[in-house]
């Protein structure tokens, strides 16, 4: 591989990462497997050339700072997702009907037997 094609082929992971920056901000995470595939592509084929030469240096810290970044949006996107998975368990555990007994002894439902989430403006 000659150094122009080792070029070429960190210019195409720098184009990937930053369209993976843009889908994770974005929230399009069904892209992201499609572009996980041609990522690890190009690091197939930079991974095969030697080393760099002095001026694609520059072009590797880009890579590498970028790397990171979709590294610590995507931590960020999955604790959101948990995050609000956790509140809407939340939300329909509150919606379920509690079952006790009264000062007879009788089983009594209270709240709500609906099964609907309320929606607030």
């Amino acid at each position: 591989m000659s150094s122009s094609d080792l070029t070429r082929a960190l210019h195409a992971l720098e184009g990937l990462l930053d369209a993976e920056r843009r889908a994770i901000r974005a929230g399009e995470f069904e892209g992201l497997a499609r572009l996980a595939d041609e990522k690890a592509r190009l690091i197939d084929v930079i991974s095969a050339h030697s080393g760099a030469a002095p001026d694609q240096r520059e072009l590797l810290a880009r890579i590498q700072s970028r790397t990171s970044e979709n590294q610590r949006l995507l931590a960020a996107a999955m604790s959101g997702v948990k995050a609000a998975q956790r509140r809407l368990d939340a939300i329909r555990r509150a919606a379920r009907p509690l079952n006790t007994y009264d000062s007879a002894g009788r089983a009594t439902t209270i709240g709500s037997l609906s099964g609907r989430i309320e929606r607030r403006a």
